[in-house]
């Protein structure tokens, strides 16, 4: 079940002005996420209509759709892009401004508490009062718009997960076979993460493109961080999906692709390098809704012969 949570924030002293959850059923993170944010803009509607409002999330995808950086190609993020549009439109001719900024998750924990009790099926509208408590202010040298408006992160849980692990190419000349092959194992429904840089970022943009979508960049699926073995970074970025469930297409290196699977199968770190994978290759695990794991296949290279 999806469910999104935003929060209404006075960033020149910390307080929390409005908490928002509700449940949303069976969608999609990205309508969570704009749910999350059309909330938020709303709440600051109701406060204050001519406020300078600066957005902050951690979904790369919205952010960047807002900001007309992005195309947006499918029909319901189309919706509600123009809905939260809108609401920016209102704003702005009440004498306000709305900037996007994205932000890490670990920088949004309370919007991602007030998430969970959506999820649980809470619905959540409440005003704050002076007297009521409130979070760390921000810190002083921020520059402090009338209002913050901080959409949770969407998850899913109790949603299994299909993740279709994409080994980077050699050569730029093997992304057409990959992307076709990939069209073949998952759905237009499917979300798409990569590396931020190479031919790893490369590809997970076309992939995106090809399913009607856009890629989220992230340095925590380039296997880059330091050490010779599983990389901490792409591991965490695997247990975030796992939460959120759904169909899932990460690009990333060999490193990364073995981070996944040496955590899956408990393969000890002496072990790490002992998996075959090749530059292209596929490889698919499921994590189901209780929590136990498989891997439906790995180092499949039959799309680049």
């Amino acid at each position: 079940m999806a469910g999104y949570g935003a929060l209404v924030r006075d960033p020149a002293t910390g307080r929390v002005l409005v908490e928002l959850a509700a449940p949303l059923g069976k969608q999609s993170n990205n309508v969570a996420e704009y749910s999350g944010l059309i909330a938020g803009l709303r709440a600051v509607l109701d406060i204050e209509p001519g406020a300078t409002v600066q957005v902050k999330m951690d979904s790369k995808l919205v952010v960047e759709q807002m900001s007309g950086r992005w195309k947006i190609k499918h029909e319901d993020m189309r919706r509600l892009a123009l809905e939260a549009r809108d609401l920016c439109a209102e704003i702005s001719q009440a004498g306000g401004s709305v900037d996007f900024t994205w932000i890490p998750r670990e920088k949004n924990k309370d919007a991602d508490a007030l998430s969970n009790e959506g999820m649980d099926g809470a619905t959540v509208h409440r005003v704050l009062t002076d007297g009521d408590a409130t979070s760390e202010a921000a810190p002083e040298s921020e520059t402090a718009p009338e209002a913050e408006v901080t959409p949770a992160p969407a998850r899913r849980w109790g949603e299994s997960l299909r993740l279709l692990l994409v080994q980077a190419p050699l050569d730029a000349a093997a992304t057409p076979r990959i992307v076709r092959a990939v069209q073949r194992l998952v759905g237009d429904d499917a979300s798409v993460v990569a590396a931020d840089a190479g031919l790893a970022a490369e590809v997970g943009q076309h992939v995106a493109t090809a399913l009607g979508g856009e890629a989220r960049t992230s340095p925590d699926w380039s296997a880059q961080a330091p050490g010779e073995g599983a990389d901490e970074q792409v591991r965490t970025a695997y247990r975030i999906l796992v939460e959120r469930g759904g169909t899932v297409v990460a690009v990333t290196s060999r490193r990364g692709v073995l981070s996944v699977l040496t955590e899956v199968l408990g393969i000890a770190d002496d072990r790490f390098w002992a998996l075959a994978t090749a530059p292209g290759s596929l490889t698919a695990v499921e994590v189901w809704d209780e929590g136990s794991a498989s891997v439906a296949f790995t180092n499949r290279t039959d799309h680049l012969a």
